[in-house]
């Protein structure tokens, strides 16, 4: 470029990041970075490429992988021997790398060699020591992912969730540990065993038992000589292997070998068990056929961020907190220590979690912070997730939430790996430490500060997302000493890490970096004037701007995916990142604004006005229990509902940028509906409907919007088509805009391609019910289940299914539309073709009758048999599902006491739906409710069954996720949040003031804990998707199953944010607590009666 003060380069692909990797003829490869931590373990047999380990290694870190040396005795060390924290020597080439050293007077070698021929590795340690002799062990840990990189990289804890961990017990090699993906990676299901080869004394098959809340604290593997592993299989959220060698002895010329083992194979049908055993131990035997052969080991390159110990902090004193925070709400307290509290601000308020409660929660603390002041999704919108535990800008994106990623996501919730995102080392006189878990973490709707006390200074950090641009402000302020520091950020500039290029040109004199998407990737194309800048506003305080050569030991720019800013000792630093996804012009003008330095508040005062329009400023009032609860999560939920509906994902559900059929017709539009942002809706309305298929009248169970609309589902559940109706009939009843119908839409073609030709809603809908009576059971007017229902726990795993089964609840929801849309039609005066739906919903209530409900109880699903009812279509060929029983009139019936087939005797859906959609009776309405009342309302909520789906290692026979997966979590773990608010809704359509007004209280972060005293803590400021009973695995789910109801097992709280829930919570509020409805434009006010609640307050109307 022009001058030596401006560099240019481009983000590597992975093939260009210099790997060292080895590799066998069977199709094994283990690939290394610089720094000598693992990359990936993979499987490539020429037509699958299967991923082992679950998270990718940092080039600038490390991975979750690694292997640890623990010595007991006088002088006890517990030392990294592969991993970011070793210190060794290292090498990798043909088929085996080596590690070697010393630690505490103990030499060590490891040697990780492949099988010539086949799947199979070995971790071959050789531990000597001139010193008297000292017992030590090691203990391996090694993440298991076991699927395509784009699969494991969607969600880790998604992945994790569909692991299936076995143990099984040899006399000699002790525990030998088996994982299999249950979900299908191309037909096929990856297996993974690992043992100890000479014999292992205890395991672990999550990293929340070995490196759990407490690492992201300490960043200490703290487990001593002489601690065993818990030995206890648990079904969690970060497949991990740990495995404890047994004991040995090692001085006074005393020399001990251990080696570990593990072996792949690509598909593994059955699930794991006794009958595996053999060919583990045979594996474990074959260490010798690896030979000898093994590279020289060297010094390897090394980084800041690898020798970067978190940063101690002190606690926030009680003093110290009512100076910053004198006025705080809803204390959260436990054995007299202060945990968490909010404050007011405004009509909204902030919350503050302090560091020891951080130290505790399985799910780490986070916020997505979001600019603008848009109500829709758009290519002008930036978000950021920020996580309490120092990652101060993950998947900053703007516009579309998966493709357009500046920075990178951060993957595990412990802070095991720290080279993902934006991150910042602060040099306070010590040398560089991590910025890590702060004293407190303060949590806004548009900002974030975290606040570090330290020995005679505070640093705080706070991150803004404006109100109105694009752009995300950093301030780092020091008070007391200053300090320097060193801010860098993992850039992905895709969709996925090391998947695409792009430009990076770093402009040293004017301290800024700009990045621009390449042109070998989806973004670049369709957006080729897109660009980020990162600028600063206080330039005297920044040494230097560049990239990685910023970050290693030894100053080389390595060309990687990082830019970094390092600063002088400075008591502030003031930095921001904006850019522009469709104007060069405008980009420019923004980083020109932002290096200006515009404070913080000017940022946030648009932020808050639109927060409060959004939110009508509701409040509510009372004295009685749970009402300050309810109030202050007012702003949260809407928050909630705002990021689902314009940057939509979540905290653990990161990848998205599509609306959800299901979901964007229930929490967005009910939400909006509820706070009289009626344009808002019929938007939505009127995209939605130009995503319809033109030749099969459907919709995909989720799609992305233009500039990206090729991309989407291919198939849907049952129930998809029918909520775009719901969605309009709520619309219409709630304001009364019959000419919505008039209004026009396009189509989708077969390819995807919104079409010239425009129709009315109201042919829209046409084509809807007409799509939707061709499914109905031959004879019936009952609607096929398809690929599924709203559970979709229960998404049906054989064809047969498919075809032969009919949802209730689906039914039931279908019937409420149709005779909704009668009515509207008869309102515009279309009498004939009201009379014709109203017809048609009176035979699906005769056919719901007569062959879904059985001895007064409606069943989940009907089971219909085709040789009955199949005389007008060919009966489907061979299939695993049994034939129906013959004593069941054609019909068999599952979920109902009848069910012999899945055990299962009572679904709630069914029964809430019916209530919500005038299908049932007066009488079945109170009989069912009291059935729910008797089998499925346990301590925390309404349960999705009576009791667990039965598991069996993962082969899927009735269904397709309740038997796979291996998580007692979501869906599987039956309380679902969704359904729970439905249930709500059901009590307060039936006067069951109390009931409902408890019922939501149970579901409220901040008043379940107090509630609940089996509530596990949680964030308190986001909705949270489920109660998850805290049982190890799915088989003592099942076994103590009793416990959930008696209360004496904790409940967890589930994913956060990312649900059409909190618009449905917020509806719940306004329209069935305090009765603000609007009937076909006409306002009513008809609140519950609730003891405590004395009103409301707020801008409706």
């Amino acid at each position: 470029m022009a001058d030596g003060s401006t560099r240019q380069f481009t983000i590597p692909r992975e093939k260009d990041l210099q790997l060292r990797t080895i590799r066998n003829s069977g199709g094994l490869s283990v690939s290394f970075v610089e720094n000598g931590t693992v990359f990936a373990i993979e499987h490539d047999d020429g037509k699958d490429r299967v991923t082992l380990n679950q998270v990718l290694g940092s080039p600038i870190h490390g991975g979750i992988g690694r292997l640890y040396l623990r010595v007991g005795g006088a002088n006890a060390f517990v030392q990294e021997l592969v991993g970011p924290g070793a210190k060794g020597r290292f090498a990798a080439s043909g088929s085996s790398a080596v590690w070697q050293g010393e630690a505490g007077g103990i030499a060590y070698r490891v040697r990780l060699a492949l099988h010539p021929s086949e799947a199979l590795w070995f971790w071959q340690v050789e531990l000597s020591g001139a010193g008297p002799a000292r017992p030590c062990d090691l203990v391996l840990i090694q993440d298991v992912g076991l699927g395509s990189r784009g699969f494991l990289m969607n969600s880790e804890a998604y992945v994790s969730q569909y692991l299936d961990h076995h143990i099984e017990r040899h006399e000699a090699l002790g525990p030998v540990l088996m994982s299999r993906q249950n979900l299908s990676q191309g037909g096929k299901f990856p297996w993974l065993v690992q043992g100890c080869a000479s014999g292992a004394k205890g395991f672990a098959t999550d990293a929340i038992q070995v490196l759990g809340p407490d690492y992201r604290i300490t960043g200490v593997f703290d487990a001593a000589f002489g601690t065993d592993l818990p030995s206890q299989r648990r079904q969690h959220e970060v497949g991990c292997i740990a495995l404890q060698s047994n004991p040995v002895s090692v001085g006074q010329g005393a020399k001990a070998d251990i080696t570990f083992f593990g072996s792949f194979t690509p598909d593994h049908p059955a699930a794991s068990g006794p009958a595996d055993l053999p060919a583990a131990v045979a594996a474990a035997g074959k260490g010798g056929e690896t030979g000898t052969q093994a590279p020289v080991p060297a010094e390897p390159a090394r980084s800041l961020v690898q020798d970067a110990a978190p940063l101690a902090v002190l606690p926030l004193e009680a003093g110290d907190v009512t100076a910053r925070y004198p006025e705080r709400l809803a204390e959260e307290v436990q054995d007299g220590t202060l945990l968490s509290f909010f404050v007011p601000e405004g009509g909204q308020n902030r919350h503050v979690v302090l560091a020891a409660k951080e130290a505790q929660v399985p799910r780490r603390h986070g916020a997505l912070l979001r600019s603008g002041a848009s109500m829709r999704l758009d290519d002008a919108t930036l978000c950021s997730t920020a996580w309490m535990h120092g990652v101060f800008g993950a998947q900053l994106t703007i516009g579309n939430t998966s493709f357009h990623k500046l920075f990178s996501v951060s993957r595990d919730p412990y802070n095991i790996t720290r080279g993902s995102g934006l991150r910042i080392l602060a040099d306070a006189g010590e040398g560089w430490k991590l910025l890590g878990v702060p004293s407190a973490f303060d949590i806004g709707l548009n900002d974030a500060k975290w606040i570090y006390r330290l020995p005679g200074r505070t640093v705080t950090v706070q991150a803004v997302a404006a109100g109105d641009a694009p752009a995300m402000q950093w301030r780092v302020t020091v008070e007391g000493a200053p300090c320097r520091f060193l801010v860098f950020g993992h850039v992905v500039m895709g969709e996925r890490d090391y998947e695409q290029t792009g430009t990076v040109s770093i402009d040293a004199a004017a301290k800024r970096i700009s990045l621009s998407p390449g042109s070998d990737w989806l973004w670049g194309q369709t957006y080729k004037e897109a660009a980020y800048h990162l600028v600063t506003s206080t330039p005297s305080a920044v040494e230097t701007v560049g990239g990685d050569e910023l970050l290693y030991v030894d100053g080389k720019a390595r060309d990687g995916a990082y830019v970094a800013l390092r600063s002088h000792a400075t008591n502030e630093l003031v930095f921001a990142v904006t850019g522009s996804m469709t104007s060069t012009a405008e980009g420019e003008e923004l980083a020109a604004r932002f290096a200006a330095g515009p404070d913080a508040e000017s940022l946030l005062v648009p932020a808050r006005a639109f927060w409060s329009l959004l939110t009508r400023d509701l409040h509510l009032k009372g004295s009685g229990p749970d009402v300050e609860a309810q109030d202050l999560m007012l702003p949260w939920l809407a928050h909630d509902a705002m990021m689902h509906l314009t940057v939509p994902h979540g905290l653990e559900q990161y990848t998205g940028a599509a609306w959800g059929t299901r979901d964007v017709c229930q929490g967005p539009i009910e939400l909006m509906l509820a706070l009289e942002h009626d344009a808002e809706v019929r938007h939505i309305l009127l995209t939605l409907f130009g995503e319809q298929s033109q030749s099969r009248g459907d919709w995909p169970q989720w799609f992305m919007l233009d500039p990206y609309p090729y991309i989407r589902a291919g198939d849907s559940h049952g129930d998809v088509i029918v909520w775009p109706l719901k969605a309009l009939c709520d619309y219409v009843e709630a304001t009364g805009d019959l000419a919505v119908l008039d209004a026009t839409a396009p189509w989708r073609d077969d390819k995807n391609a919104a079409t010239s030709e425009l129709s009315s809603l109201t042919e829209h809908i046409d084509k809807l019910l007409e799509t939707v009576s061709a499914s109905f059971i031959p004879g019936t007017h009952l609607v096929r289940y398809g690929e599924g229902d709203w559970n979709d726990s229960l998404q049906p795993a054989d064809p047969h299914l498919r075809d032969w089964m009919v949802s209730s609840w689906t039914v039931a929801l279908l019937y409420e539309q149709v005779v909704r849309y009668s009515a509207i039609l008869k309102r515009r005066g279309e009498t004939a073709r009201s009379a014709e739906l109203s017809d048609l919903a009176a035979r699906m209530r005769g056919d719901f009758n007569q062959h879904l409900i059985r001895d007064g109880v409606v069943a989940g699903y009907g089971l219909f048999d085709p040789e009955i009812f199949g005389q007008t279509e060919t009966v489907p060929g061979e299939t695993d599902i049994a034939p129906v029983d013959a004593k069941s009139g054609g019909v068999e019936l599952l979920l109902h006491p009848d069910d012999t087939r899945t055990g299962l005797s009572y679904s709630l859906i069914s029964m809430t739906q019916p209530i919500i959609g005038g299908l049932f009776t007066h009488d079945q309405t109170r009989h069912h409710l009291k059935l729910i009342e008797q089998h499925l309302l346990l301590p925390d909520g309404a349960h999705l069954m009576d009791r667990p789906v039965v598991y069996n290692g993962g082969p899927e026979k009735l269904f397709r996720r309740a038997e796979s997966s291996s998580f007692f979590g979501r869906e599987i773990g039956l309380m679902y949040v969704h359904a729970h608010l439905r249930y709500c809704e059901a009590l307060a359509m039936q006067g069951e003031a109390q009931k409902a007004w408890e019922g939501l209280a149970l579901i409220n972060p901040i008043a379940v804990t107090q509630r609940l005293p089996n509530a596990s803590l949680r964030q308190r400021n986001t909705y949270f998707s489920s109660s998850d009973a805290a049982f190890p695995d799915r088989y003592v789910a099942s076994a103590e199953w009793g416990r959930v109801r008696t209360g004496t097992v904790n409940v967890d709280g589930g994913w956060r944010i990312y649900s059409s829930g909190p618009g449905l919570f917020t509806r719940a509020i306004v329209e069935q607590v305090l009765g603000k409805r609007r009937h076909f434009g006409v306002r009513e006010e008809n609140p519950l009666t609730i003891a405590g609640l004395e009103g409301s307050r707020s801008n409706l109307g």
